[in-house]
């Protein structure tokens, strides 16, 4: 395509024209306003060296005709794949690459996905749009089912002055029935209720009785609730643990309803303590007591309380009670009143004198086998006749004190059970010149009898023992030397770490269970882990969104974990189980959700069309006529979309010639100039 134009290439400079053109201008308008002889022709002399002056140049251009480029949005979301909406996509793509390869442009395509389940079609738009040329953009169609989450930005999307064509997939008439999340708190307190608040929505559907509701919260029991449409629903509950809390919620499907996605709701609370009371009794003034008592204050959380026993009741001292600086010994306020309000009991270094009364041990055995927690660090008393052995608790103690103290140096060692146990597993090594742990000088050897050793002295003796007691734990630490290594003895040792992950463990925390099967997102596939303390390969199964079953195999590592990995690419819940133990694990985010509403709905870009002169479509109605109308027609019309030829070109290669040759212009300068001279000489 050749274009042809006028342009200027001055000799001199354009300030100095403009100077001369009015300098000429000057001297022949007197001649002209006294019509003197040959006035007309010296101005056209001088008008005519002006001209030349300006080097008039005929520009050709030879200019490349550009596609136009249509630029189609495509909503690839959950909500989109739902049903045949997937169907009607590729069908309506498939239409859009037919009519422009046949009818000429170019189409460009953008897919919009996010692996968080969100639906968000503008932000990818906005920039595929940076990318293309206005004057080549004939239109932009979006392909979605109209569940669009960043509707605020569709006015930038207007802005671009282009018709926007709304192709939308689904049935905005079919019968849905779903879970509206009204609250849904994300962290809980442990022992203290929380409410969850939901809503039964309807469209397209007449409900003419209570609904069924059902309630399952992992590891209990499930409940059935009758609930009408539209009435709040509060489901409260309280944490027991510290952990993860994952509820399920799920409504009975409705007469003709085809998506289920939204029928159910799962919510993962995040329950933690307020705070860890904490009873520290020391039989005896020693180094460890320091130890214990700066670990547990280093925990902001922990509110502990801490006696140590400095004078036994048949101590004989003269000094008047009003005047002793000690605080007595609150026994019964502590161990019948209070006891259940503690968390965990320690004894270190406790020996019977006298202080504790046989039914005080009583109580404390009802207290762990309730659910309490009981932590014993003995010394050489234990060995003795005043041993904790010999009272109520000695029936769920884990090891059976064997009479002696070993006073010799011993290093602690992970056992083969120790270093599978999430409570020591990750304590392996040591910061010793030796590459190992410090030494302990003193041993109270002890014979288990049940729960597991984690640690023993190099020899089999044991060190650390846990065990369950009825509903509640215990642990048995055999020696009062771990205060070397916060001393630093040797290299000294992880005591922080140990005592921290036992005390961990005797309060249930989730992350230190024995036996525990646990099961993650992490984009579109699930990790799943099952840990136990036994070396063997572990299968689960799998139950996905759709209710199909599958036999996942798991692969055992050296830590004690089995681990496996499976794809998820639809959105939703996906069960695991191995019989006793169960886990769930959510693709996409949990609560309120893009699959909460999936009823296809043209409210966000029905006001784009209009405004841009575009129209929107239903697909399940038929795909509309494509057509290429000009661009100042209607860019819509009943049954039909336009995409607007907009003409856009490049130049290809530029010639500029003078418009006459140097001696025409000279010619024609000397011919006026002899009419002039001719015309004034008569």
């Amino acid at each position: 395509m050749e274009h042809i134009a006028l342009d200027f290439a001055p000799v001199l400079p354009s300030w100095l024209l403009a100077g001369l053109a009015i300098a000429a201008l000057a001297l022949s308008a007197p001649a002209l306003i006294a019509r003197a002889r040959g006035g007309v022709l010296r101005l056209a002399f001088l008008a005519t060296l002006l001209a030349a002056l300006f080097n008039p140049q005929l520009v050709r251009e030879e200019r490349r005709p550009l596609d136009d480029i249509t630029l189609v949005l495509v909503d690839r979301s959950a909500s989109n794949r739902l049903g045949d909406r997937a169907a009607e996509t590729e069908a309506a793509l498939s239409a859009l690459r037919a009519a422009v390869a046949e009818k000429g442009g170019t189409l460009k395509v953008v897919d919009s996905a996010r692996d968080d389940g969100r639906s968000e079609i503008f932000a990818p738009l906005l920039d595929a749009l940076g990318e293309i040329a206005p004057d080549r953009l004939s239109a932009i169609v979006v392909i979605s089912d109209g569940r669009i989450d960043d509707a605020a930005r569709a006015r930038t999307v207007a802005a671009a002055g282009r018709p926007v064509q709304a192709l939308l997939t689904g049935d905005p008439d079919l019968p849905d029935r779903r879970l509206e999340v009204l609250e849904a708190p994300e962290f809980a307190l442990v022992g203290r209720p929380v409410t969850l608040r939901l809503r039964v929505r309807e469209h397209n559907l007449e409900s003419k009785g209570p609904i069924a509701l059902g309630i399952r919260r992992l590891g209990a029991p499930s409940e059935r609730r009758l609930v009408r449409p539209d009435e709040p629903i509060d489901i409260t509950l309280t944490p027991e643990r510290r952990g993860t809390l994952l509820v399920e919620a799920t409504v009975a499907a409705a007469p003709g309803e085809r998506v289920l996605v939204n029928n159910r709701a799962l919510f993962s609370i995040n329950a933690v303590r307020d705070r860890l009371r904490v009873l520290l009794v020391s039989g005896e003034p020693h180094p460890g007591e320091r130890v214990w008592r700066d670990t547990l204050k280093a925990d902001p959380a922990v509110d502990l309380i801490h006696f140590t026993i400095l004078r036994l009741p048949t101590s004989q001292d003269p000094t008047p009670v009003s005047q002793l600086s000690l605080i007595p010994f609150p026994t019964e306020r502590l161990f019948a009143e209070q006891l259940h309000d503690f968390d965990l009991v320690i004894f270190d270094r406790y020996a019977l004198r006298g202080v504790l009364e046989p039914r005080y041990f009583g109580n404390l055995l009802a207290y762990v086998e309730s659910g309490g927690a009981l932590f014993i660090a003995n010394g050489p008393e234990f060995a003795g006749r005043d041993s904790l052995y010999g009272t109520a608790l000695g029936t769920i103690l884990p090891a059976v004190p064997a009479g002696e103290v070993l006073a010799r140096g011993f290093t602690p060692t992970l056992t083969p059970l120790g270093r599978r146990h999430p409570v020591t597993a990750a304590l392996a090594g040591g910061t010793g010149a030796s590459g190992g742990w410090g030494p302990w000088f003193r041993l109270v050897p002890g014979r288990a009898t049940r729960g597991r050793t984690l640690l023993d002295d190099g020899s089999g003796r044991p060190l650390l023992l846990l065990d369950h007691a009825g509903e509640g734990r215990v642990a048995e630490l055999m020696s009062d030397q771990i205060w070397l290594w916060a001393r630093g003895v040797a290299g000294g040792g992880p005591y922080q770490e140990l005592l921290r992950r036992t005390v961990h463990w005797l309060m249930k925390e989730p992350d230190l269970e024995e036996e525990a099967l646990l099961a993650r997102s992490e984009g579109n596939q699930i990790l799943v882990e099952r840990r136990s303390l036994k070396q063997r390969t572990t299968t689960v199964t799998l139950t996905r969104p759709d209710g199909t079953r599958e036999t996942l195999t798991l692969t055992p590592g050296p830590d004690g974990i089995a681990r496996g990995r499976v794809a998820a690419p639809e959105f939703g819940f996906y069960r695991l189980s191995d019989g006793p133990l169960e886990a769930v694990a959510g693709v996409g985010p949990m609560g309120g959700h893009e699959l909460s509403e999936v009823v296809p709905s043209d409210t966000v870009l029905a006001p784009l069309a209009r405004a841009t002169g575009g129209g929107v479509f239903w697909i399940k109605d038929g795909i509309p006529d494509i057509r290429r109308p000009s661009a100042r027609a209607a860019a819509a019309g009943r049954g039909w979309l336009g995409l607007p030829r907009r003409g856009a070109s490049r130049s290809a290669s530029v010639h500029a010639a003078p418009a006459l040759p140097a001696w025409m212009w000279a010619l024609l300068l000397a011919s006026l100039l002899g009419l002039v001279w001719w015309r004034e000489s008569r």
